[in-house]
């Protein structure tokens, strides 16, 4: 069954493209990459003097941290935030906790505020491996001056009943994206929080409370996945997996605890976004263009304008999805067409699949710290094959960076030693005659303006067809 997406979602999606992303440009630590989910998180944290490496320079991500380990950052975070600390209680005394500890000062703070408590047995056990639930009741104790334990009334992952003490926590964390549940709708309260994990979550507050935001904007530090060829980019959550049809690209998140294989019918914790693009050779306005899409009754289209372009979501409330539309400078019409299954994941996919239409931007080039959609698919599927990216691929990364950047064609086939021209249309696109290359080893065409030596397009195989 498909869930049709947020009613107000213009308004949402707005707010959401507002934010600027936050993307780490260089590796913060060497064990660290570029590319990772947690990267711009620990790049951040790093920069604001919150973490710091191991004396090799690592920073270990996947390293439990410690109850002790896990106060010291809440009291560096709680400085980025210029938090004061009040007065609190009487001191507390643990036994495990001598004032000769490095930890004295932060577990003796953190005591008084309220921020932890001891054992049973009147211990603190500093030592201890922190867990994921104990990891979001100091965060958000700590860092959230205006936070306060409610009662839950609704589970908040399939693994947190209501009645356990962290519920409230969990929740409240959940409500505010702080964190995200797994593909089944769990979370693993109970699991050893690992320095990443920690990491990511500070971040997500710090960031959410430095600029006054009500929750956490998912798409903050996503990767773009971009289609500058036919003028536009778009963001990727990194769970889910992105497929090249032709000219199509198919952003599905898979529902693997139901055995799903394609992204072809919706599962109940799966979501897919097809986009496509139209020339709109008429060079019809949106709302024209719209015009003439019979979407029948029960439907209903608001336009507006989003980064910049126009744009329009028509709610099909008969089949529960919801269409999308953008209108490129050149004329042209990208569609993005969603749906969502009604699982436990339902929320959480519709708010990705909002932040994955709000990312939406006109693009003619790809930045140092952007990827071609081509390049994407290929790491995707050597990370899911267990290979890293193949010479072939990188080869094909180098390449993309040249397109559409004037004087750079003999660069670019200066990376390839094989290119064979395949055709000459010596009238060309009115600034002068276009050669087609072609490279047997990356299987990919290169359409070159002679003139101005820039390479307009690149197409995979040997074609001049584009």
């Amino acid at each position: 069954m498909k869930k049709k997406l947020l009613a107000a979602s213009v308004g949402l999606i707005s707010m959401v493209s507002a934010v600027s992303p936050l993307q780490a440009l260089t590796a913060p630590f060497p064990d660290i990459a570029v590319s990772s989910e947690n990267a711009a998180a620990i790049d951040f944290l790093k920069g604001k003097g919150i973490i710091a490496g191991y004396p090799d320079g690592s920073f270990q991500p996947n390293k439990t941290i410690n109850r002790a380990e896990a106060l010291k950052l809440i009291f560096l975070a709680r400085k980025v935030l210029k938090i004061e600390d009040a007065a609190g209680s009487a001191q507390v005394t643990f036994p495990d906790v001598k004032s000769k500890d490095w930890y004295y000062e932060y577990v003796q703070k953190a005591a008084k505020l309220g921020i932890v408590k001891g054992y049973e047995d009147a211990t603190f056990k500093p030592a201890n491996e922190i867990t994921a639930a104990e990891s979001l009741k100091i965060i958000e104790v700590g860092l959230i001056p205006t936070f306060q334990s409610t009662s839950v009334a609704t589970a908040p992952f399939t693994d947190v009943t209501i009645d356990r003490w962290y519920a409230p926590f969990l929740a409240y964390a959940k409500s505010k994206f702080f964190v995200e549940a797994k593909g089944d709708g769990s979370y693993g309260p109970e699991r050893k929080m690992t320095r990443a994990e920690f990491a990511e979550a500070i971040y997500r507050v710090v960031y959410t409370q430095s600029n006054s935001l009500e929750k956490y904007p998912l798409n903050l530090n996503w990767q773009y996945c971009n289609n500058f060829e036919l003028g536009y980019k778009i963001k990727r959550p990194y769970a889910w997996e992105v497929i090249l049809a032709g000219k199509q690209i198919i952003f599905w998140r898979k529902d693997q605890a139901n055995g799903q294989v394609s992204f072809a019918r919706v599962y109940p914790n799966s979501a897919a976004a097809v986009v496509a693009v139209d020339d709109n050779l008429s060079k019809l306005s949106l709302e024209k263009y719209l015009a003439l899409i019979d979407y029948g009754d029960g439907s209903s289209k608001a336009l507006s304008t989003m980064n910049g372009l126009p744009y329009a979501s028509v709610q099909i409330d008969k089949s529960g999805l919801q269409d999308s539309y953008f209108q490129l400078a050149n004329g042209k019409i990208v569609a993005i067409y969603a749906q969502i299954g009604d699982g436990t994941l339902n929320a959480q996919l519709k708010e990705e699949i909002l932040n994955i239409i709000g990312s939406v931007k006109e693009s003619n080039s790809v930045d140092a710290n952007e990827k071609s959609c081509l390049v994407m698919d290929a790491e995707i599927k050597a990370s899911e094959a267990g290979n890293t990216v193949s010479t072939k691929d990188q080869l094909i990364s180098e390449l993309m960076k040249f397109v559409l950047v004037n004087g750079k064609a003999e660069q670019a086939l200066g990376k390839i030693n094989d290119e064979i021209i395949i055709e000459t249309d010596s009238i060309g696109i009115g600034t002068g005659p276009v050669d087609y290359y072609y490279s047997a080893s990356v299987n990919l065409s290169l359409k070159i303006d002679r003139n101005s030596a820039t390479v307009l397009a690149s197409e995979t195989g040997k074609t001049s067809a584009f």
